[in-house]
């Protein structure tokens, strides 16, 4: 996915926000009106799926501006949401670890400093964990329920996901559960290589 479809994605995104806004055309002798009851604040939550394998490491820095930016263009696209983020860091089986998981949270600054916390290191192959990052962001972060809240996952990287590791639950099943669970799935690819 080019930058210009991940900005235009996240355009879409953040124009469907449910936004509520009344005006008041009663005229100065009607009687007052009963006041409305507060609107609830809209809900916004973004998980960033990160690839932080070694074949990262020219791009990891660049991964993270991209991620903070499409982060704060959120945050100051949508000053009155309940807005939560999160990050999936992954890698591959026999590195330090496979995912590493930071929750969704409201304290988007320690989620930076979580950010700037990962280094590109490990993978070995070229495949790596993509199925298993992606299986954690849709199914274990917690996620708030019904269909008032807006959700959002990134899914940054450079190369493809292992389809042999037999124990992953593969991409295409986790879409199928995302779309049930109304999570819109992005996709921005770090690098240039056309297999990812």
């Amino acid at each position: 996915m080019t930058f210009a479809t991940t900005l235009r994605s996240l355009a879409l995104a953040c124009a469907a926000l449910p936004f509520a806004a009344s005006l008041s055309l009663a005229s100065p002798n009607a009687a007052p009106s009963p006041t409305p009851s507060p609107t609830p604040r809209p809900t916004v939550e973004v998980a960033f799926v990160l690839d932080t394998t070694g074949s990262m490491g020219g791009l990891i820095e660049g991964a993270k501006r991209k991620i903070w930016s499409i982060a704060t263009a959120i945050l100051d696209s949508n000053p009155d949401a309940d807005i939560r983020m999160g990050l999936v860091a992954y890698r591959d089986i026999g590195d330090d670890y496979v995912t590493k998981t930071f929750d969704l949270t409201t304290d988007i600054q320690d989620l930076y400093a979580r950010l700037l916390e990962t280094r590109a290191r490990g993978g070995g192959d070229w495949p790596e964990s993509v199925n298993e990052a992606l299986d954690v962001a849709v199914n274990k972060l917690q996620w708030t329920q019904g269909d008032a809240a807006r959700r959002i996952v990134f899914l940054v990287g450079d190369a493809p996901p292992h389809m042999d590791y037999a124990q992953d639950t593969k991409y295409p099943a986790t879409l199928a559960v995302a779309k049930q669970k109304g999570i819109i799935v992005n996709a921005v690819q770090a690098g240039a290589a056309r297999d990812t």
